[in-house]
């Protein structure tokens, strides 16, 4: 498409958020990354004398019912404040893929600019959190000698043994998104969570990848270049639930993080303080307005007003049959169904996700080792009920997962939906924390960084790109 005028044509995006792109900024004019200019380096600014933020950072999460971007400010003690929020309708996306470029493009410029207005602030990089079924994730164990005699490990040993297990024989058109690691060893010993500083002559590793379809990720890349934001990573959605949401007791008992969207539910199951699997089921919140849709031949949007208005999953609790007027397809007068009709739909494909996602803990081989339970996060959580029937249905914890560590703006970021958001903060927060030299709190289950090589090796390993061949297990199969 011809360029005009600093715009791509045919292309529907805030005239705010390119006016801002073309002004003049403090210290020299804007690199202009729509016409190949050099990329504008994250900002990483550290605080003043006696001052409280590290950094500004940028999360935007991608769902496939809206998009949400939050700016806020890294603290050092881990944590976040959140200065800026805006929320878009998911145009151009299904099932967490791009099927219309420009319209997600757009889509994802006006969540941004939202926020921008909020903060006061111009976005240039983010964090990006994403879903779909073609994400997968799999374990893999690789081995690597340090020498001959027993030796101290460096980090370049662990760096080198995180690439032999991260070169993993994909299929064509697969990429890595995460090398995430679950324990080390040295010398066959027992597991070790951080061998920097330890002496052996052999390192041994056990990771969690997670690998994605290449024509997906690029088309999402190309959305947030459209968009006008680099990418600073891409995210695996429930990963950065998991940040916001888990605590450290759950996750080194062993939980399963549920992250439930609109059109997709993503799960991440942790154990010993690893991820320890990660999957996608194709059933979300979505389809239970559907059903509705369907059963009661009813508009979608008066579904989905029914069902945040009167809807729940436990409809042996509905003693009287309380009437809920609609208006069918092709009809002028209303209709009445009643509630417990309507939660027995409801209910039916609650059920249908918790089969479905049982059927994952009992593939992972996790059944009996989740003693904490689930957390359930994301916008499909606050149907009522959900905890409960999970819970009958499970035999197992279930709690509503809230954002810690995050303060600014009220509560508005800290309920379940923006779980994601602030989780993908989190997790940028630990990377600019650690590279400015601060030890970060064992806040919220997160790991304690240190000033030396070990964390930011780990940071390097969750989102670095590894091609190659090696031992991989896809969960897929």
């Amino acid at each position: 498409m011809a360029r005009v005028a600093g715009r791509r044509c045919g292309l529907a995006r805030p005239a705010g958020r390119h006016a801002r792109r073309a002004a003049p900024e403090a210290g020299g004019q804007r690199a202009n990354r729509r016409g190949g200019g050099p990329a504008v380096p994250p900002r990483a600014v550290l605080p003043p004398e006696g001052g409280d933020a590290v950094s500004t950072l940028v999360g935007i999460d991608i769902g496939s019912h809206k998009i949400c971007t939050l700016i806020g400010e890294a603290l050092p003690g881990g944590g976040v404040r959140v200065i800026g929020m805006g929320h878009a309708p998911a145009v151009g996306i299904r099932r967490g893929e791009i099927v219309h470029v420009d319209d997600a493009a757009g889509a994802i410029a006006a969540s941004i600019e939202r926020a921008e207005r909020v903060a006061g602030v111009t976005v240039r990089h983010a964090v990006v959190g994403i879903s779909g079924h073609h994400l997968a994730g799999g374990n893999n164990h690789a081995v690597v000698p340090i020498g001959r005699r027993p030796r101290e490990v460096e980090a370049t040993d662990i760096r080198r043994v995180l690439e032999t297990a991260g070169a993993v024989p994909l299929e064509h058109g697969r990429e890595v998104m995460h090398v995430l690691p679950r324990f080390f060893q040295l010398d066959g010993g027992g597991p070790v969570v951080s061998p920097l500083g330890m002496e052996g002559y052999r390192l041994e590793v056990e990771v969690h990848i997670v690998t994605g379809a290449t024509a997906a990720l690029s088309n999402v890349r190309r959305c947030l270049q459209l968009a006008e934001v680099i990418p600073d990573s891409l995210v695996f959605a429930p990963l950065a639930a998991a940040e916001a949401a888990l605590t450290r007791d759950e996750r080194e008992l062993g939980v399963l993080l549920v992250d439930l969207g609109a059109s997709l539910t993503g799960l991440a199951a942790y154990k010993d303080g690893a991820l320890v699997h990660s999957a996608v089921v194709p059933v979300g919140a979505r389809h239970m307005t559907n059903d509705l849709g369907v059963i009661l031949q009813s508009p979608l949007d008066q579904a989905e007003r029914i069902k945040i208005t009167h809807g729940h999953v436990l409809p042996e609790l509905d003693e009287d049959d309380v009437a809920i007027d609609i208006v069918p397809f092709g009809e002028a007068e209303r209709r009445s169904t009643t509630r417990r009709h309507v939660s027995q739909v409801l209910a039916a494909r609650a059920d249908e996700i918790a089969r479905l996602v049982m059927a994952e803990i009992e593939r992972a081989e996790l059944a009996g080792l989740l003693p904490a339970g689930v957390v359930l996060v994301g916008g499909g959580t606050e149907l009522g009920g959900l905890p409960r029937r999970l819970y009958e249905r499970w035999g197992l914890p279930v709690r509503i997962g809230r954002a810690a560590d995050v303060i600014g703006l009220g509560d508005a970021a800290r309920g379940p939906a923006h779980a994601g958001a602030v989780g993908l903060l989190l997790w940028r927060a630990r990377e600019v924390v650690d590279a400015a030299g601060w030890t970060v709190a064992p806040a919220a289950g997160r790991p304690t960084a240190d000033k030396g090589g070990m964390a930011r090796v780990l940071d390097w390993a969750r989102t670095a790109f590894l091609p190659g061949g090696g031992g991989y297990r896809d969960d897929r199969r």
